[in-house]
């Protein structure tokens, strides 16, 4: 699953007039926006499987990596059934945990962003 932000391409050209910016400001805004995705999505992730059968197998497969410009970060679990979990099946109700993450997150990034830009 791969989300993108609409503007990212403005918001790029305005950043690389002003690089002092893009290195004291937004490059720890996109890291410190990234890890409190990942909690977050552990979180939902620990509210939501408090069932016996779930380990926590998911929850620690999560990773955070960020580009060597420190402008993109990945968030992403490395289990071969996160969609399942995700997105539910025939047989189970969905369970989202990144996507409700992402929502409240992004919000946040995007008034940084913005407070940054003015």
């Amino acid at each position: 699953m791969q989300i993108k932000l609409q503007g990212a391409k403005e918001l790029q050209a305005k950043l690389s007039k002003r690089p002092q910016l893009l290195a004291s400001k937004v490059r720890p805004i996109v890291k410190n926006n990234a890890a409190q995705l990942k909690a977050k999505t552990v979180a939902n992730m620990e509210a939501a499987y408090t069932a016996g059968y779930s380990k926590g197998t998911t929850a620690r497969s999560i990773t955070n990596e960020l580009s060597q410009a420190g402008m993109t970060a990945t968030i992403a679990p490395h289990t071969e059934y996160f969609s399942y979990l995700e997105f539910g099946t025939r047989f189970m109700s969905a369970r989202p945990t990144l996507h409700p993450a992402f929502a409240y997150q992004s919000v946040k990034f995007i008034n940084q962003l913005k407070a940054v830009m003015k």
